[in-house]
């Protein structure tokens, strides 16, 4: 089973804890960043630019990680639906009290495409 690009034992199935996900998260480097930047929509009258920065949530690591680890020469990504869900359903879970969070979750489960970018 892979979870945001971790590879967790076939013996856990589809029922891998929230807090294994959050132990391979552990280490993610956030010293250097910020601010995370999304930008959804694709049509230019349609674009906005989302910024994010409370880093005491999982979904702050996991974006990081998700950037650096996909995109080490730092330049903007487009983000698979697939890891942007997975991101999202654990935020829900782990960072239910923080309203800018779950804002950014609601987006994040859109059909809509976005870029990533660390600042």
């Amino acid at each position: 089973m892979f979870i945001l690009g971790f590879h967790f034992p076939a013996d856990m199935g589809n029922n891998v804890p929230d807090e294994k996900v959050v132990e391979k998260l552990a280490d993610v480097d956030l010293s250097d960043v910020n601010e995370v930047k999304l930008l959804m929509g694709t049509k230019d009258k349609d674009k906005q630019w989302i910024s994010y920065t409370n880093k005491d949530t999982f979904l702050f690591k996991a974006l990081v990680h998700y950037f650096k680890e996909e995109n080490p020469d730092r330049a903007q990504k487009y983000m698979i639906y697939m890891n942007r869900y997975q991101m999202s359903e654990l935020s829900k879970r782990l960072d239910a009290a923080d309203d800018e969070t779950m804002k950014l979750c609601h987006n994040l489960d859109s059909m809509e495409q976005f870029r990533i970018e660390v600042a």
